[in-house]
């Protein structure tokens, strides 16, 4: 089982890799990422890391699975339709356009620290909680082995995108 020693580590572990890519980010961030056909640069796919640091909040909607409501909300009345996933991603990077990558850096890592608060919030037991999967046919886990996925999958994923368009520079300039 995932325990909160796990998760302490792997956000100290993303703290690290964060400072020691920082320079190379900052001379290659307009550099194209390799697996996406040049949608997203270096600098977006750190945009999007500082955008969804905090794996507080991923644990947060973890936990609304347990008892989702009875009936989807309507929405109000002139309400704008939902974002898809892409639009949501482009908008968190057009609002960060104006941050330095330290700025980005800075704001990942304070996600990384509201969410070693957010886990001091939760007991032990909390942590065991199984949780539906947010696919379908993927198996329930733990609330802390949810948490844990989002940190290595999601943001570890998108580091390596980065590290990977890293490399190239490096290995051909």
């Amino acid at each position: 089982m995932t325990s909160r020693q796990d998760i302490e580590a792997a956000l100290k572990a993303a703290d690290a890799r964060l400072d020691a890519l920082k320079a190379q980010i900052e001379t290659s961030a307009d550099d194209k990422l390799l697996d996406d056909g040049g949608k997203w640069s270096v600098r977006d796919c750190l945009s999007h890391v500082a955008a969804a640091s905090n794996i507080g909040a991923a644990g947060q909607r973890a936990l609304a699975r347990l008892n989702p409501p009875a009936a989807p909300a309507a929405p109000a009345a002139g309400a704008a339709p939902a974002m898809s996933i892409d639009e949501r991603n482009q908008a968190a990077i057009a609002d960060r356009a104006s941050k330095s990558v330290a700025d980005l850096i800075a704001e990942a890592k304070a996600g990384h620290t509201a969410s070693l608060e957010a886990l001091k919030g939760w007991d032990d037991a909390a942590l065991a909680q199984q949780i539906p999967d947010a696919a379908p046919g993927r198996p329930a886990q733990s609330l802390a082995g949810n948490i844990l996925r989002f940190l290595e999958y999601h943001e570890g994923g998108q580091m390596d995108r980065i590290e990977a368009a890293l490399h190239v520079r490096g290995r051909w300039a």
